[in-house]
């Protein structure tokens, strides 16, 4: 993943669950709901890419 793709996911992952705070202190449950489904999508994805490395990391070291 490049710097650009993690900023971009970073930020729209900060920015979605400031609304979705802010969508649920405003009683608007269905907006904080779609806030958190974005929410939970990219965690998801930040989850799985990490999974991914740590497969690709995993086998590569030496034994000597």
């Amino acid at each position: 993943m490049r710097l650009s793709h993690f900023l971009f996911l970073a930020l729209t992952t900060i920015l979605a669950t400031y609304f979705m705070n802010a969508s649920i202190l405003a009683g608007d449950f269905l907006i904080a709901g779609i806030y958190a489904f974005i929410v939970i999508r990219n965690l998801h994805f930040a989850y799985k890419v990490t999974q991914c490395i740590r497969l690709f990391n995993g086998p590569s070291k030496k034994k000597g």
